[in-house]
């Protein structure tokens, strides 16, 4: 059994910002001894037939996931784009069927620069899933960056309340300042309101060596150059498949 399991994974169908390819990965897997890996597209599940024909060749067991995109209130499609991250896991074949619906509203109903739920959406359609509060773009690590421990508190016990025992708070270290900042604040969540914290790598690349390589990627989806002083970069070469050892 693996050491450790990556439940928060990005590959090539995170559309020109996902730089891990699935004919890859599992080769990758069986080279760092994991038994066991997740798909968690941005706002999507194109990849996951491809991932899991893959896996079952590669005798890896899989997890179908995604990485939602959340707000307030769906139908509402004014001005610029403002939406949280959240990641699914299936649990079960009820979370497969959940996950799918949830994905379909969020493109047919939703979809404003993102594809897009809310709240309401997601607590209706939560069965078999098991969630967990996302990177530093997830409401949880917003609102705690932005120094409102009451508010990430808040949103937190909004989620328990939700997925019960299948909520978790996701913890990650890529050595970037805010990550480091509010670590500490997610550990005194995690033990005030009773829910376990899980530990991903928001994977969007194999190797740290592909760092500059999907930094290209980056560029090609916002049109824009290497050089450009101003454009949206990942801050650190930690996004990549670390080894259990790596992310002790």
């Amino acid at each position: 059994m693996s050491e450790f399991v990556h439940l928060h994974l990005h590959t090539e169908y995170s559309l020109l910002d996902g730089a891990t390819r699935i004919d890859k990965l599992f080769k990758a897997c069986k080279e760092k001894n994991m038994d066991t890996i997740a798909i968690t597209d941005h706002g999507n599940m194109f990849g996951t037939l491809y991932f899991a024909e893959e896996a079952k060749k590669a005798g890896i067991k899989y997890i179908i996931g995604c990485e939602m995109y959340l707000c307030d209130d769906y139908k509402v499609k004014q001005g610029k784009p403002n939406y949280d991250h959240l990641i699914l896991l299936c649990k079960n074949k009820q979370g497969y069927k959940n996950l799918i619906k949830l994905d379909s509203i969020a493109y047919v109903d939703g979809f404003h620069y993102k594809p897009r739920i809310d709240y309401k959406t997601l607590a209706e359609h939560s069965e078999g899933l098991i969630c967990l509060s996302g990177c530093l773009a997830g409401r949880v690590s917003k609102r705690l960056v932005q120094n409102d421990y009451e508010g990430a508190k808040e949103t937190a016990l909004f989620l328990k309340s939700v997925f019960k025992d299948d909520f978790y708070l996701e913890i990650q270290n890529h050595y970037i300042d805010d990550q480091l900042r509010i670590n500490p604040q997610l550990i005194k969540l995690a033990r005030e309101i009773d829910v376990p914290l899980v530990a991903t790598n928001d994977v969007h690349y194999l190797e740290k060596d592909d760092a500059e390589m999907q930094d290209v990627v980056m560029c090609i989806s916002m049109k824009t150059t290497l050089d450009a002083p101003d454009r949206l970069r990942m801050e650190t070469a930690e996004n990549y498949l670390k080894t259990a050892d790596e992310m002790k």
